[in-house]
């Protein structure tokens, strides 16, 4: 199994994540990530940690100004930053060969309640981000709303006509199943032709906790098959972002499954 971790391209974080040998690193980015000399030190950084033999995902910022990001944004100031650090990161993917997680809401906000007019909207604005580079965006779900499991048409109305290639996050969509392991395996069924990599987090399925493996609820070895066959980091909430030792242990809490 390869071991994969999460974490920002600051150094004192790079250096922890390094000490456990991964083959896999996601840089989670902030707003000023994408501009000036901060891009430069991004770059840098993805040209090293591919010289190690990591293979890199990007994850697209969460937040602008404080406020979580939406595709389909309330405010034009959050729109137009959605679209240009979008460009930006596309572009920065395609020259370095590798891929970025993105998401299409976080929280449920008016935008994103489950409804047509959304919907259409929501597919309008996916589809101009993809025309911006069509295989570099893995698109996340979230836990409530449009583009989560919470939503019975999210498969027929969204992810099948866009064929989206996905980043399916684990503990979101089984807090969306309100801890139901049955459903999250059938949905992992259905979704499996889309799904090119996953978040791997325990959960009680109550709320977003970001637990350590074997912590919550969640039944791993059913899963298992799903894992092995793609790329996956472990996300879980650190009590200290500068030790990735909560990660390491969900991931030798997985080998022992095998």
């Amino acid at each position: 199994m390869k071991l994969g971790l999460k974490c920002s391209y600051d150094p004192e974080q790079l250096y922890d994540r390094l000490r456990y040998k991964p083959e896999i690193i996601e840089l989670h980015l902030n707003e000023d990530d994408l501009f000036g000399d901060k891009r430069k030190q991004l770059e840098n950084t993805i040209s090293l940690l591919s010289s190690y033999g990591c293979e890199v995902f990007l994850h697209h910022p969460s937040k602008y100004k404080g406020r979580y990001l939406d595709i389909i944004h309330e405010q034009k100031e959050d729109y137009l930053f959605y679209h240009l650090s979008t460009r930006i990161l596309a572009d920065i993917c395609l020259s370095h060969s590798i891929r970025c997680v993105i998401h299409p809401h976080y929280l449920l906000t008016p935008t994103s309640t489950i409804n047509k007019e959304n919907k259409d909207k929501m597919v309008k604005e996916i589809n101009q981000i993809l025309s911006y580079g069509k295989d570099v965006f893995l698109w996340e779900n979230s836990i409530h709303g449009l583009f989560t499991a919470e939503n019975p048409n999210w498969l027929e109305e969204i992810v099948k006509p866009l064929n989206l290639l996905l980043a399916y996050d684990l503990s979101h969509a089984f807090i969306s199943f309100k801890g139901n392991n049955k459903l999250l395996l059938d949905q992992l069924e259905k979704l499996d032709p889309y799904i090119q990599y996953f978040h791997v987090v325990d959960s009680e399925g109550q709320k977003h906790d970001g637990l350590q493996l074997g912590a919550g609820r969640i039944h791993w070895k059913p899963l298992l098959p799903f894992l092995m066959s793609r790329p996956y980091i472990y996300e879980i909430a650190l009590q200290d972002i500068t030790d990735a030792a909560e990660m390491y242990h969900s991931h030798l809490y997985l080998e022992q499954l095998l």
